[in-house]
């Protein structure tokens, strides 16, 4: 009889935690953080502005004093805007059409 080989789990879970760090740190290599925080940006200006309002004692929201240069845009997000448009154009048009077919299908002559 062939004794079945005992799966080592431990490896496994090493592995796994191994192909996890090696891409954290690849990612972290390759910048990926830095130009996701590059995007919203605190300038000098506004770190002294900060100061100004905190010395004058004037209302601070941090929305203010932050510059979000994030661009969301993208061909898979133009695609789908054009194809929701698109479905809501035929769907109103189609809809339209059908009230007045059934306008006419009722109407007393």
């Amino acid at each position: 009889m062939e004794e079945k080989k005992k799966k080592n789990i431990f490896l496994k879970i090493l592995s796994i935690l191994f192909l996890f760090y090696f891409a954290l740190y690849m990612m972290d290599n390759l910048g990926y953080y830095n130009i996701a925080s590059k995007n919203k940006i605190l300038t000098d200006e506004k770190i002294k502005e900060f100061e100004n309002d905190v010395k004058n004692g004037n209302n601070i929201d941090i929305k203010n004093y932050i510059e979000d240069n994030t661009n969301y845009r993208n061909v898979y997000s133009d695609i789908g805007y054009k194809i929701s448009t698109g479905i809501d154009t035929f769907l109103n048009k189609g809809l339209k059409n059908i009230g007045n077919v059934l306008k006419k299908l009722f109407q007393n002559k």
